[in-house]
């Protein structure tokens, strides 16, 4: 009996310990050209398993794709998806401990081409407002004014202008910055991957995945996506440190030469199964103090 009681009150410690971190994470599910696999948005699915609240861009005209990835996920996910912002919708899905707040729409006030998509999530004392956003690659007749540099300026201005007393912000998504520049540590200047890295250090903003320097691109060492907030003076005591920053690396399934690189007809797969991009996670503490008292 001793025994026993000793067996349930570790599991009831394990299982309260679980409980007192959520895991944030995003993912560009950027859909392939030609004939997607079968089974695309179960891998999706799959790729994303054990995360709390996630967030994806490149989301389908319909919509449909995100209440079929929660539903892949599991019965206890929820979801919102945005309206379509240049042929493409945002999707945020949640389960328990995370609820969200209120109502899910456009950041109107942020002027970018593909309009940002903001909702605020609390779980247990850990609250915050979450902005998608999908940056423009290059600039083209299409997307005119907009190309990277003037839409990490958008961000800048946007972030100056915000008069929060509680600056309780993730930004999060594919901002297609920085490139990894050959194992240089910092851009040529006055190159849109500049401007990024000035924008982070004049916010006192921390990506989690600059910290990692793993690439989120299939196809090159390209850093695109990302998962930003203040370490400085917010977040201090949630941000549960470096070690709890991945980037999944789930094509390595797919590297049929196991030689820890996809060759072209092995990234064409990769990229069909599921995406041309990587998950990104990070975990937060929500058993600390309400910062809001």
């Amino acid at each position: 009996m001793i025994r026993w009681i000793m067996v349930i009150g570790l599991c009831l410690i394990c299982t309260a310990t679980m409980g007192q971190t959520v895991t944030i994470g995003t993912f560009n599910i950027h859909k392939p050209e030609g004939t997607p696999a079968p089974d695309r948005l179960k891998n999706i699915a799959r790729f994303c398993e054990g995360i709390d609240l996630l967030a994806l861009q490149e989301v389908d005209e319909t919509g449909n794709e995100v209440e079929t990835i929660a539903g892949l996920m599991g019965p206890e996910y929820q979801w919102c998806v945005s309206d379509v912002t240049l042929h493409e919708r945002f999707g945020y899905l949640w389960r328990s401990p995370v609820v969200q707040v209120g109502e899910a729409g456009f950041c109107e006030a942020l002027d970018l081409g593909r309009k940002p998509y903001f909702a605020r999530f609390k779980a247990g004392n850990f609250d915050f407002e979450m902005v998608t956003v999908h940056l423009f690659w290059q600039g083209s007749k299409k997307t005119y004014p907009h190309t990277r540099g003037v839409e990490i300026k958008k961000l800048d201005d946007w972030l100056c202008d915000r008069t929060d007393p509680e600056l309780d912000l993730i930004l999060i998504g594919d901002f297609n910055e920085p490139q990894m520049y050959y194992g240089m540590s910092y851009p040529p200047l006055h190159s849109s991957h500049a401007f990024f890295y000035d924008f982070l250090a004049r916010h006192g903003l921390q990506s989690v995945t600059l910290e990692q320097r793993i690439p989120t691109s299939l196809m090159n060492a390209n850093i695109y996506d990302h998962i930003i907030f203040n370490t400085a003076n917010y977040f201090t005591t949630e941000y549960t440190g470096p070690s709890s920053i991945a980037v999944r690396l789930w094509e390595k399934e797919f590297d049929a030469n196991k030689d820890g690189v996809l060759d072209y007809r092995e990234f064409e797969v990769a990229r069909g199964a599921a995406s041309d991009h990587r998950i990104v996670t990070v975990t937060f503490r929500i058993d600390q103090p309400d910062d809001d008292e």
